[in-house]
C-alpha cells in the first residue's frame, strides 16, 4: 500500500485523516498537552490519540474527534475544518490558558 496516496487523494485534496491528525497535533503542541493529558481530558485512550496522530487508521471515530476537539474548544480555541483548509483561532482565554500550561516546570526539568 502506497502512503502517499492514503495521505493526498489524486486531485491534491489533503484527507480529512490528515487535517485532524495535523489538527490534533498542533492543538496539543499550543496547549502544552501530552497525548496521556488530552487522552485523560477527553475520556479515550492515549494509543487511540497516537493513532490519529501517526494516520495509522484511514479515518478516525467522528465521536473520538468530537471529544477531543471538544476539550480545545472548552479552553477557548476556535477551530473549523473546511475542505481545503483547517483554521485556528486562539481566543484571549486560549492564550492565557497556554501561557499558564507552557510556563509550568515538568517533572522532568526541561
Amino acid at each position: 500500500m502506497n502512503q502517499e496516496k492514503d495521505i493526498v487523494n489524486t486531485s491534491t485534496r489533503v484527507t480529512h485523516a490528515v487535517k485532524i491528525a495535523v489538527l490534533l497535533r498542533a492543538l496539543r503542541n499550543a496547549f502544552g498537552l501530552s497525548q496521556s493529558e488530552l487522552a485523560q481530558q477527553a475520556k479515550c485512550s492515549r494509543p487511540t490519540i497516537n493513532r490519529i496522530e501517526t494516520l495509522d487508521k484511514a479515518s478516525p471515530r467522528s465521536d473520538i474527534v468530537d471529544d477531543l476537539l471538544q476539550v480545545f474548544r472548552d479552553n477557548g480555541a476556535e477551530i473549523q475544518l473546511g475542505d481545503e483548509e483547517v483554521s485556528i483561532r486562539f481566543t484571549k482565554d486560549a492564550l492565557l490558558n497556554a501561557t499558564v500550561k507552557l510556563q509550568k516546570p515538568t517533572d522532568s526539568g526541561s
